[in-house]
Order: C-alpha cells, then structure tokens, then sequence
C-alpha cells in the first residue's frame, strides 16, 4: 500500500513539474521575442559598420534560439492565450 501511494505521490509532482517547465519555455518565448524587437530597434539606429554586425549576429542567434523553443513547444504540446494589450 506504500509503494502505491509513493507511486501517485511522484506522478502527481511530474504533472507540476511539467506545467512549471511550460509556464518557463513561455517565458524564454516571449523573453527572446522581447530581445529580437530590442535588437530591430537597435540595427535601425545604428550607424557603425561593425555595430551592426554585432546587431545582425546577435539577430541571427536569437532567431535560432526563437524557432528551438518554438519546435520545443510544439514537441511538448505547449500552447497559450493570446498576447493581451
């Protein structure tokens, strides 16, 4: 009888586990959405040459990191509401 309640007790602390891993993928999301708009801004401003290098490397990592946890969402079935204004 022990080892059954041992067994639900730690599949109930996977569903948490699980939801907090969801809650904090979002948030990477839409923390790297944030850094891509900054980055835009920042490449629109710019004016020396090697500046805006940076500002286009820096743009290409974090659109590699962007379609990784986008694909990484979709493997693990995260969705969520709208954005609100």
């Amino acid at each position: 009888m022990e080892s059954v309640l041992k067994l639900f007790l730690r599949n109930d602390c996977k569903v948490e586990k699980t939801e907090t891993d969801k809650q904090k993928l979002l948030s990477e999301i839409r923390d790297v959405s944030r850094r891509l708009a900054y980055n835009e801004c920042w490449f629109q401003q710019e004016c020396d040459r090697d500046l805006i290098d940076a500002c286009i490397y820096q743009r290409e990592e974090l659109r590699a990191r962007y379609r990784y946890l986008l694909s990484l969402a979709k493997q693990e079935g995260v969705n969520c509401a709208a954005f609100q204004i």
